[in-house]
């Protein structure tokens, strides 16, 4: 039986599809796993042991229901059974598959550390392990767990002990067996460029680039030195190693972001968008791992600074693109794929801060998002090979629709589709197929069905593609006043008012691209309509956004000076008008000009801190009075959480916060947060920072939501961490898009008042 099992697992290592392109990895690791069953019911020792190492391998291609713990769980117990077996008997074991136990333990680590990270103090519990049970024979694992402690105080941001344990590990014998050593210089030039020591991250990889560590065939090392050859003025150097590599596909993706973001700091964002466009494949998913952070932090920054410039196009990500899903849309935009790619970093760099006890990960994201320029103009050589970005895309795999007839027979099709995801993305595959055969004609009537159906979705929904849609047609029209037609132009100016204001009520576009839509439409209003009042009005809101009184007030002058308009006038934006002088910190003219108008009527509760600030608490108090117990809406909350705070009436505070604790229950990213939210967001800081100072914290339960089941273990004090995080993340997302930090100061002064300062 012995003997008949050891050839079945010889034969069962030559099915590994990793090393021999054998089956399937589930078949692959279903033969292992029955293979491991017999061995331990023969129980040969030495078998056994090689079955539970072969069969724990195997289990990278075992598919995991939740998480990747179901699989590491499994994994760490079988190693653990080894390790038992081999000090029991050490010298009983093969050396070969004694190495092997320790790198699948390697394997672990590196997977806890790098890729599916575990908190950090999980990973120095299980190198603690390790290092017990490792038996002295053996001082090679000691250095490797020794750089394993090393790395996980890395990524934690610990540079002291990073700096002590480098000098400890750096010049010690490389553990070869266990370890490659251009791996290993590899991963200490990364680990320093992160942790902002390029000089270290150069003094690691030189060996390898200068030969006197072997390097593998075909392996590509000097991208790891871009970012710290640029860092530290060696320009010349890293324009060499950039312009050698990086037209390759299929790059790794620490080297992908050292591209996207050389580009993007060196004032080559058109190469950068055609490094971009050549590795779709690398971006697919969501971000998961601690590589995928950094690179999405990475194609964030290069599409923030090629919208900056005005970058910004549709272009179509196709199903045959490596990564794509064929359930999405295909037509995209620079500014979402960096909103989008931003939002994953970030969310990931913050539950990895919560896991490794620190701020480092998402303080590190943060900076590189927001990062400029290192050299204005970095001149490069011209490009090995047509830029990607700049190709027509290929046909739609869904489609063969190419001519104008065809397409537009596909079009009346596409009409009659019941579900309006459906049509949104068939039409997408339309404008795709249209943009890969240069077909103009029937295009403009299918980005006007698509621009219809987008205006029919919600506000929170699909924003980016919504401004995208009219923005091209209005650069049509801009360059062609001819093109559309009477009835075409109409449609434009119906969509345009509502674009605006969905756009500037979220986060969604930069402010310079709203100010370039509203420039091309007003070269282009209609005699005796409404259009050139749409257009001043949501004028003054892209100021009071931007935080710019005076433009402000210079836009509103050029709104009054029109005839006035019934819209305008009624109550709605009245107090959308109110919220703007609010939002600029002019409580008085508020008071002077509105004052007298809201008295008595809905919406007065934005008058609450202005009287208090003024001194009129007596008015104040009767606003509060009447309306605390139906506060709902983010204005409502903010003035009557502040109100509570400035009068020191911390009780009913904690009742206004708990019983509209729904208003805060949005994703990280840009389909839910408002503007308007950020003061309630504020309001909530301030209000449970006090409510825990002053000794009134206690624990409650967050109720059930339709996102997730309630939650014990909240309290003031918890609550107010979170809003501050949330405060901060959007907050920073507003002045990114304006440009300012007008508000983002104005909101931290709010959050960090003391109960009797004003605001």
């Amino acid at each position: 039986m012995r003997d008949e099992l050891r050839r079945r697992l010889d034969a069962a290592y030559k099915l590994d599809p990793d090393d021999n392109g054998g089956v399937g990895k589930e078949t692959y690791w279903r033969t292992m796993q029955a293979i491991l069953g017999d061995a331990e019911v023969l129980g040969d020792t030495p078998l056994l042991f090689e079955a539970r190492l072969a069969y724990g391998w195997s289990l990278r291609g075992k598919t995991w229901k939740k998480d990747s713990r179901e699989i590491f769980s499994e994994w760490l117990g079988l190693l653990r059974a080894c390790l038992t077996m081999w000090r029991a008997d050490p010298g009983g074991l093969s050396e070969g598959n004694v190495t092997a136990m320790w790198n699948q333990f390697f394997n672990i680590l590196d997977a806890f550390i790098r890729i599916y990270p575990e908190p950090a103090d999980r990973v120095h519990r299980l190198i603690d392990e390790l290092e017990r049970q490792c038996l002295p024979s053996r001082p090679m694992v000691f250095t490797v767990l020794g750089r394993y402690r090393m790395e996980i105080e890395a990524r934690r941001g610990n540079t002291a002990e990073v700096e002590r344990l480098w000098q400890e590990f750096y010049l010690a014998e490389t553990p070869l067996g266990h370890v490659l050593p251009d791996g290993v210089a590899e991963v200490g030039a990364t680990m320093w460029e992160r942790l902002g020591r390029p000089d270290r991250a150069i003094e690691s990889l030189t060996p390898v680039l200068t030969g006197q560590i072997p390097g593998r065939e075909g392996h590509v090392y000097v991208d790891g030195l871009l970012m710290p050859y640029l860092r530290t003025g060696r320009t010349d150097e890293a324009v060499a190693a950039h312009q050698s590599t990086y037209a390759r596909t299929g790059m790794k993706l620490e080297d992908l972001a050292a591209h996207l973001e050389f580009c993007a700091l060196t004032g080559n964002e058109e190469r950068g968008l055609d490094v971009l466009r050549r590795n779709l494949g690398r971006l697919s998913g969501t971000v998961t791992t601690i590589e995928s952070m950094w690179t999405a932090a990475a194609v964030a920054l290069l599409c923030r600074r090629a919208t900056d410039l005005g970058l910004d196009e549709e272009w179509a990500w196709s199903c045959d693109d490596d990564g794509c899903d064929c359930t999405a849309a295909p037509i995209r935009t620079y500014a979402e794929l960096g909103a989008e790619r931003r939002w994953g970093a970030l969310n990931f760099a913050l539950d990895l801060d919560e896991m490794d006890g620190t701020t480092f990960s998402s303080e590190t994201i943060m900076r590189r998002l927001h990062a400029e320029p290192i050299v204005r103009r970095l001149d490069l050589p011209a490009a090995v090979s047509e830029p990607a970005h700049r190709r027509r895309p290929r046909l739609s795999p869904h489609l063969a629709a190419a001519t104008t007839d065809e397409l537009r027979d596909e079009l009346a099709r596409t009409r009659k589709l019941e579900q309006r995801w459906d049509r949104v993305v068939h039409l997408q595959r339309l404008m795709q197929n249209a943009f890969a055969t240069g077909e103009q004609d029937a295009l403009l009537d299918i980005r006007f069905d698509h621009l219809d159906e987008l205006l029919a979705y919600k506000p929170a929904a699909m924003r980016p593609d919504l401004f995208a849609a009219l923005t091209a047609l209005v650069r049509l029209h801009d360059a062609d006043p001819a093109l559309l037609g009477a009835e075409r132009v109409d449609r434009l100016w119906t969509a345009a008012p509502v674009v605006l204001d969905r756009v500037l009520t979220r986060a969604t576009v930069q402010a310079a691209q709203i100010r370039e839509l509203i420039g091309m439409l007003g070269r282009h209003c209609r005699p005796d309509a409404d259009d050139l009042h749409h257009l001043r009005w949501f004028a003054v809101e892209l100021e009071v956004r931007c935080g710019d009184v005076d433009a402000a007030r210079a836009a509103w002058a050029a709104f009054e000076a029109l005839p006035a308009r019934e819209e305008y006038a009624a109550w709605p934006n009245v107090l959308r008008r109110t919220s703007w002088w609010l939002d600029l910190g002019l409580d008085e003219e508020v008071l002077a000009t509105m004052g007298p108008e809201l008295s008595g009527r809905d919406g007065e509760e934005r008058l609450i801190v202005p009287y208090l600030r003024a001194g009129e608490d007596g008015k104040a108090r009767e606003i509060h009075e009447r309306t605390f117990a139906s506060a709902e809406d983010p204005h409502q909350v903010a003035a009557h959480l502040e109100f509570c705070v400035r009068t020191g009436d911390l009780v009913r505070a904690k009742e206004i916060v708990l019983r509209t604790l729904d208003l805060l229950h949005v994703n990280y990213d840009d389909t839910e947060f408002t503007f308007d939210m950020l003061r309630t967001c504020a309001a909530n800081v301030l209000a449970c920072r006090l409510i825990a100072d002053r000794g009134l914290d206690e624990t409650w339960t967050w109720p059930q939501h339709s996102c997730c089941p309630a939650e014990d273990g909240w309290s003031y004090r918890k609550l107010e961490d979170g809003y501050r995080t949330q405060l901060t993340l959007f907050a920073t997302r507003w002045q990114e898009l304006t440009g300012t930090d007008f508000h983002v100061r104005r909101m931290n002064a709010l959050a960090d008042a003391a109960i009797d300062a004003a605001v």
